[in-house]
């Protein structure tokens, strides 16, 4: 929860792929290449030309990502 916390004070409730980018260290186009290929398992949604990413979600992605790191 703290996670999630964390990320809504620095972005809001969304984020927007160049954000995702930066925060997973990224270059867009592999986010798209991601997207397009159904590879990305976070919910988000497209508004035009734009993809956003619920915060919360963005969280519990990275929660259950790093907790099967050992």
């Amino acid at each position: 929860m703290e996670m999630q916390n964390l990320l809504t004070e620095k972005y809001g409730l969304f984020m927007d792929l160049t954000e995702l980018a930066d925060l997973f260290r990224l270059k867009k186009a592999s986010l798209y290449q991601q997207i397009y290929q159904g590879k990305l398992d976070i919910n988000h949604v497209k508004r035009g030309k734009k993809y956003l990413f619920p915060t919360h979600e963005v969280s519990k992605y990275l929660h259950s990502n790093l907790s099967n790191i050992k």
